[in-house]
């Protein structure tokens, strides 16, 4: 039976999706303190804005490139594009808010823990600034298996990555991978492209996936942040120095984002200091570290003394490994803690941690376990400032590392101080506590004027005092090692009654105990994790150790309580909190102890798990008191007797009934925990041991398809409840599926077509899995389910039908086909001459002649398929047809190595259906009639959804003219560069949804048919341009079922305008957001939004407050914090150019806007800004031009909707310019009763017409835009 470890649990993700919005959080968590200055209440924080404009662009480690598009808070587009040779399918999902994208090929490598699963949470790629746009490589760390035979600094590295640091405390290596070689690295890492059903993990006892070349397991070079939220006297800090005691002799690193080494506090006091942040120099640019610097062990020369550091005499050795921003790379960590022992550091300070909760097993939790036992120095970690149990993150879940948390002045818990247990084990974190609220400390580039001091809070704040206080311990006992150091803080520290050891750890840091204990004791002692079903009653023993450096034996009495902490800390963390422990469950084998003087002496703690109650956390401490009931220690100690588990008996079967093995998601209901992927062997069956609970269980299984012998199928097999209240059975058996179809009137094949499975339990716990099927896959598959009875269920089927690519028959008979990666489009209908090629290199083209002629050849590995694809277009081939030279399908890439289209059509055929084809083409007399579209004339967008259960019959399809919405689709343009399309579907849970563009040519016209039930809706997207960079998106529709609608795309005039599929300008309590869409369609009230994602475009976006400017971008947007709060007059002006070869119409705007604004006083109040819009009404070809002469045009202004403080529309003006207004002439307007305006004016029949228009309305606010060549005339 197999016991599974719990899953990751989801962490409180830091908002650091940019720079500047970490800089802002620091800022706003910091407020000027100093002799001279009052304190001041710190500010709400600012808000992450949004990324202006449209998708962003991240490249795996597989080498699939996804694109996220749609920004803001409502439903977004996930499209991936596959790399050369990739395999199988892709599976997306969201979980805990996060978008997972996992190719098919990686899945076996994550579920034997050989790969970081952060390498494929994009939503955190993007916010730690891992996209394309910010980032052109994947920054790894590579972990080693042992017994390498070369040298860590030679050892040779996966290709397509560059060494960057050998980080030798973890045996590993820091590399970037360039995204641009991505695939060329991930084949050179894993074995061979494996199918998911057909590896065996460490899951099921036989031997996991192995990646190549001795490497143990890939892991993303992560973020780590600054842990940002009179405290020396708290502390106990001036009695030491009355004693003569101040760190002096110790050398302290600090490791942070630098030092301001000109402040007068640190002047002099720095002994070392080297940056690990590419770029930049050990000066501080945020202040999170000079703070922290300060604190350990600043001279308080700027303050007379007043603000000294709690070890002024302290050696300070400064690593800078977070940049200016607050954030560093996982390695930087490393190598800056590797280069502190290096310098003979004994303590070790750090005010950082990772995004995400660890379980100690991490990179930087094992270096500083490892350098610590090397070196004998102490790491003091940050616990971190979530303030939610269970996720604290590394390197502060290191065993070795004392991991501090944080207090304010009055010894009370601070709310955003992260509490334990360790995620994962429940060991006991953190170790102990310190003032950390509201600390006065240097302030990097102060001066007398601005003030030499500023308060912080956090346990950034916290750590450096505790790390202070061991440099005092050690300079007055020089030979302890860490180990000791950290015993003697932890058992001496003031206990803190109220509080739990998962909350402050031994207690709040003591510094004059610490120095004056004769006798100290082993911090804190965890019996363990005692596992169901609890096979033994043998007790657990562990030794806690006191230690007297004093010149008498010393007598102690010993005590042993302890109570229950509550339950199980994502299911039932308060359960009979407080409760005493069961008599005898923990005991001591002694109550007196006599330590010698300068020696040591131990005493047995037991603990009786089985005299415990399941599902409990225990917590307590073993108290040595003198004879006169004096506490001189304590020593914290701890237990978790695992709650209840039942087993389930995984069982997996093939269509044909026999065993089959599969990667099973299990989803546990009650807890925001992470699904567990596990994996069942070859046998199709495994068992596991599962907590009481409700679960839901899902996998994907390639089958045998419905269409022949080399029929390719994937099947759904799932229970979404499993009530696992005793041992339980899950059959996920294929051959009881029902194929899932779609019938329509037209002839089509299936563009886009994926399954997505919705569980959630109403509550924590939600998982939107969405599998996007590959074209080699032609049948589909689903286990029929029971109706649920609890939370929210429902599968459903997206199908993107269009005319097939390619119609290849032969003697009227059809040929299957497979049209492949990077192939040319077929466009027309012919008959063609066929000649047989060998395995297609250019010397079988030898003698044959080829010109116009379809060439089948035969697959082989001798010639690739681009070289294959490269020699029929040499010679002239019209189409090349591949035969796969074994059973099953063939799917390759055939386009260049540069990513071009190959520049001939090329399709595979099976090895079975080809056979005959080759006999006869050599033979001679071979025609093949090929009917081709590269663009498709008509689409079907279907969905097909199934609320509460997946149904044994109902399976097909059939929607009916009257239940589906016919929508007139009409693409506006010249441009000759790729062209795309996207209609992308949600159901009311869905906050992703996934496809790939449809080739369009423009301009043009197309019929699509759209699913219209209640509950589905839908939002267009198309891109055009350069590279595709210009992408229109649409609002979220809702269809009527048989309504008949009109949509244009990049229809003249484009403009600056919010479109809804966009976050509004909107103002909330404390700071407010603009946001406009520079190159916005015209599209009749569709609500397009247009922006260029490549950046191709000039942006000169600058906004004023009261006649004072506030911010200037390169990006049509900004965030404002803080603001007044009373009415203010704000300003815009958007200057946007783009180039006119790409873009003949609108190549350059200009947009002011004034906009009046009020306070908004409620804290969840959101107002949208009264930003008044324009459109344009005016009609010309698919080109964008109209006919000279005579010309109409309907102006309307409005407002965004609902907008507050938005007035009634006044008047208008508007002024033509057909030199691109080098001159303009004035339009008479007439006003309608809608509240638009009609324009009429006489062109000329060349050339095009730019126009100057102003709106405004009674309220004040007021646009004035100038659009150049906004349409053409012929």
């Amino acid at each position: 039976m197999t016991s599974l470890t719990p899953s990751r649990r989801r962490g409180r993700r830091a908002a650091t999706a940019t720079a500047a919005t970490l800089v802002a959080v620091l800022a706003s968590l910091s407020g000027p303190a100093g002799p001279a200055a009052a304190d001041t209440p710190a500010p709400a924080p600012a808000p992450a804005a949004p990324a202006a404009g449209g998708p962003h662009t991240v490249t795996l480690l597989t080498g699939d490139v996804v694109r996220v598009s749609g920004p803001g808070t409502g439903p977004q587009q996930v499209d991936v594009t596959r790399p050369h040779g990739a395999t199988g399918g892709v599976r997306t999902e969201v979980v805990g808010g996060d978008l997972y994208v996992y190719p098919d090929e990686a899945m076996p490598y994550l579920a034997a823990d050989r790969l970081d699963r952060r390498l494929f949470d994009v939503t955190a790629l993007i916010g730690q600034g891992y996209d394309d746009q910010h980032s052109d490589g994947i920054p790894l760390i590579l972990g080693w298996r042992p017994g390498a035979a070369q040298p860590l600094a030679t050892r040779t590295l996966p290709s397509g990555s560059t060494r960057v640091r050998s980080l030798p405390s973890i045996d590993g290596t820091s590399v970037k991978a360039a995204k641009k070689h991505a695939r060329q690295l991930w084949t050179s890492v894993v074995p061979a492209p494996a199918a998911p059903q057909a590896v065996a993990t460490a899951a099921t006892g036989t031997p996991a996936p192995l990646l190549r070349d001795g490497l143990a397991k890939v892991w993303l070079d992560g973020k780590v942040r600054a842990d940002l939220q009179d405290s020396t006297a708290q502390i106990g800090a001036p009695a030491a120095w009355a004693a003569g005691d101040d760190g002096k002799g110790v050398k302290v690193a600090v490791l942070d984002t630098g030092v301001d080494s000109h402040h007068p506090d640190l002047a002099g006091r720095v002994s070392e200091a080297v940056s690990f942040v590419p770029g930049e120099s050990t000066q501080d640019g945020n202040g999170h570290g000079t703070h922290t610097a300060s604190t350990v062990g600043g001279s308080g020369a700027a303050s007379g003394g007043v603000e000294k550091g709690v070890a002024p005499g302290a050696d300070l050795l400064v690593g800078k490994v977070l940049s200016d921003e607050g954030s560093g790379d996982d390695s930087w960590v490393i190598a800056g803690m590797e280069w502190a022992v290096a310098q003979g550091a004994r303590v070790v300070s750090m005010s950082l941690g990772g995004t995400d909760p660890s379980d100690g097993t991490d990179p930087m939790s094992q270096a500083v376990d490892r350098l610590s036992a090397q070196s004998g120095a102490l790491f003091v970690v940050a616990a971190g400032n979530t303030g939610a149990e269970a996720s604290m993150s590394a390197p502060g879940t290191a065993d070795s590392a004392l991991t501090v948390a944080a207090v304010d002045s009055g010894d009370q818990l601070a709310s955003f101080s992260t509490l334990g247990p360790r995620f994962g084990d429940y060991a006991l974190k953190p170790d102990i506590a310190a003032p950390g609220v509201d600390i006065v400390a240097a302030k990097a580039g102060g001066s007398a004027e601005t003030g030499w001091y500023q308060t912080m809070s956090g346990t950034s704040m916290a750590t450096p005092h505790v790390a202070g206080a061991a440099a005092i311990l050690a300079e007055e006992h020089p030979d302890w090692t860490a180990p000791q150091l950290k015993d003697a803080l932890m058992s001496t520290a003031k206990e803190l009654p109220g509080s739990t050891a998962y909350q402050v750890g031994a207690g709040r840091v003591d510094v004059p105990a610490s120095l004056g204990a004769a006798v100290t004791a082993t911090g804190s002692a965890y019996f363990g994790f005692d596992s169901w079903p609890y096979d033994d009653q043998a007790p657990a023993e562990r030794t806690v150790t006191y230690r007297n450096s004093g010149s008498g034996a010393v007598d102690l009495h010993l005590s042993l309580s302890a109570e229950v902490a509550g339950g199980p800390y994502d299911v039932d963390p308060g359960a009979d909190a407080g409760t005493p422990a069961p008599a005898g469950m923990f005991t001591l084998s002694a109550d007196t102890l006599t330590v010698p003087a300068h020696g040591s002496a131990s005493v047995t703690a037991t603990a009786r798990p089985h005299l415990g109650a399941a599902g409990r956390r225990y917590l307590g401490q073993v108290t040595a008191s003198d004879a006169a009931g004096a506490v001189l220690t304590r020593t914290q100690v701890g237990l978790y007797k695992e709650d209840e588990r039942h087993a389930l008996d995984i069982t997996v079967k093939d269509r044909a009934g026999r065993p089959a093995a599969a990667l099973v998601e299990l989803q546990q209901f009650g807890t925001d925990a992470d699904p567990q992927l596990i994996q069942v062997g070859d046998t199709g069956r495994l068992t596991v041991r599962l907590r009481s609970g409700t679960y839901s269980a899902l996998t994907y299984l390639d089958v045998a398809g419905s269409h022949g012998p080399d029929s390719v199928g994937m099947a759904l097999l799932g229970d979404p409840e499993i009530t696992l209240d005793q041992d339980r059975q899950l059959d996920l058996d294929a051959s009881q599926a029902r194929e899932v179809t779609a019938q329509v009137p037209r002839t089509t094949e299936d563009r886009t077509l994926y399954m997505d499975w919705h569980r959630s339990d109403g509550g924590l716990s939600t998982l939107d899995s969405q599998y996007l099927l590959g074209p080699a896959y032609d049948s589909m598959f689903v286990q029929p389910t029971r109706q649920v009875t609890q939370g929210i269920f429902e599968y459903e089927t997206r199908w993107r039908k269009a005319q097939p690519l390619l119609t290849l028959t032969r003697d009227g008979k059809p040929v299957t086909v497979l049209a492949q990666s990077g192939s040319a489009f077929y466009d027309g209908r012919k008959r063609l001459d066929t000649v047989y090629a060998g395995a297609g290199a250019p010397a079988d083209y030898s003698g044959l002649d080829a010109e116009g002629k379809a060439v089948l050849v035969t697959r082989s590995d001798a010639v690739t398929g681009s070289q294959r694809a490269q020699a029929a277009a040499d010679a002239g081939a019209a189409l090349l047809v591949v035969v796969n030279d074994t059973p099953g399908k063939l799917l390759e890439w055939v386009g260049t190595d540069a990513g071009d289209y190959s520049a001939v059509p090329v399709v595979t055929v099976t090895a079975r259906e080809g056979a005959p084809l080759v006999a006869q083409a050599r033979r001679g007399g071979l025609r093949l009639a090929a009917d081709g579209v590269p663009n498709s004339p008509y689409v079907y967008d279907l969905a097909d959804p199934h609320p509460g259960r997946i149904p044994a019959t109902g399976l097909t399809y059939r929607p009916k003219p009257s239940e589906l919405a016919t929508v007139d689709m009409r693409f506006h343009g010249t441009t000759s560069y790729p062209s795309g399309e996207f209609r992308w579907d949600y159901r009311p849970y869905r906050t992703y949804s996934l496809g790939s563009p449809l080739r369009i040519d423009m301009p043009g016209t197309r019929t699509d048919y759209v699913s219209a039930q209640p509950g589905t809706t839908w939002a267009g997207d198309a891109i055009t341009g350069p590279g595709m960079a210009l992408e229109s998106n649409g609002a979220i529709t809702a269809y009527k079922a048989g309504s008949k609608v009109t949509e244009d795309w990049f229809a003249p005039v484009a403009h600056p305008r919010n479109g809804g599929g966009y976050w509004w300008s909107e103002r909330q309590q404390g700071f407010l957001s603009f946001n406009v869409q520079p190159w916005t369609d015209s599209a009749g009230g569709q609500e397009h939004g247009g922006t260029m994602q490549d950046g191709s475009d000039t942006l000169a976006f600058t906004v004023w407050q009261d006649g004072e400017q506030v911010a200037t971008s390169a990006w049509p947007s900004a965030t404002l914090y803080p603001i007044p709060t009373t009415p203010s007059t704000y300003t815009l002006d958007l200057k946007a150019e783009r180039d006119p070869a790409a873009y003949r119409l609108s190549p350059r705007t200009h947009t002011v806007w004034t906009v009046k604004s009020a306070p908004v006083t409620d804290p969840d109040r959101i107002d949208r800004m009264a930003l008044l819009q324009l459109d344009y009404g005016v009609a010309t070809d698919l080109a964008g031009d109209a006919h000279g002469g005579r010309q109409t045009l309907r102006l309307t202004g409005s407002h965004l909707p609902d907008a507050a403080g938005a007035g009634r529309i006044k008047g208008a003006t508007l002024a033509v310019s057909y030199d691109d207004g080098r001159s303009w002439h004035p339009v008479a307007l007439d006003e309608a009763a809608d509240g638009s305006w009609t324009a009429r004016y006489d062109a000329p029949h060349r050339g095009f017409v730019s126009l100057k228009a102003q709106v405004w309305d009674d309220a004040g606010n007021r646009i004035s835009q100038e659009v150049t060549r906004a349409y053409g005339l012929t």
